[in-house]
């Protein structure tokens, strides 16, 4: 019995060693031999020639009071943007990030933030908010700051619609996607939330961009 259950746990190594090297061998193999398989991720944003765009520097509050600078360091960013009584999407957004979350948010190459477009979303309220998520020790925040601020964050440095719409019942409009930059605080990515296949594929390009990433440190 002993002998079956050290060669049972030899087995559940194996294999574990196994799927941790899955990717990044995967991600070699394709770049060595992979002619037309493999493609690097796009860089998106704003179209300048002869320069790739980087999401600027910019100052936020946290749902703990406490000031964020952004980049707080050279890590993988996922944002969106969103308020805690939007009606559109309700909070389906965050559960989109909260996969996220669960899968990176204590990987030590990863930051989440969720920026709020509604001033009146105090850190008070995105405690409250974001409670229901367990972020815990995690690498998720909760950001909010002046509307005019987070408004010019989201449609000048993410190209996404992020306003408040005085035509239409004071209602804030965003748009549903998720953002992923690289760790030079460039866009490589736009998912939208409610669709599974694109958290999965946020996922799986999060993945491959830590690959790199980790390929580039020890060359």
């Amino acid at each position: 019995m002993a002998e079956k259950n050290k060669k049972y746990s030899l087995g559940k190594i194996i294999t574990l060693v196994i799927i941790l090297l899955i990717p990044g061998l995967l991600h070699l193999y394709l770049r060595q031999t992979g002619e037309n398989i493999y493609k690097t991720l796009p860089y998106l944003g704003k179209e300048e020639i002869g320069s790739i765009t980087k999401v600027q520097p910019f100052q936020l509050v946290n749902q703990d009071g406490e000031s964020v600078n952004f980049p707080e360091r050279a890590s993988l960013t996922v944002v969106n943007f969103m308020h805690t009584d939007c009606e559109a999407f309700g909070n389906m957004m965050e559960l989109a990030m909260d996969k996220v979350a669960k899968k990176f948010g204590k990987h030590p190459m990863v930051n989440l933030y969720s920026i709020s477009l509604d001033s009146t979303d105090t850190p008070e309220v995105l405690k409250a908010h974001s409670d229901k998520y367990h972020l815990g020790e995690t690498n998720w925040q909760f950001l909010t700051g002046n509307e005019k601020e987070t408004s010019r964050i989201a449609r000048e440095e993410f190209m996404l619609d992020g306003f408040r719409d005085t035509l239409n019942n004071e209602g804030i409009i965003h748009s549903p996607y998720i953002v992923l930059l690289d760790t030079k605080q460039q866009i490589r990515g736009y998912y939208e939330f409610y669709t599974e296949d694109e958290v999965d594929r946020l996922v799986g390009e999060m993945i491959l961009l830590i690959t790199e990433e980790r390929q580039k440190r020890n060359e």
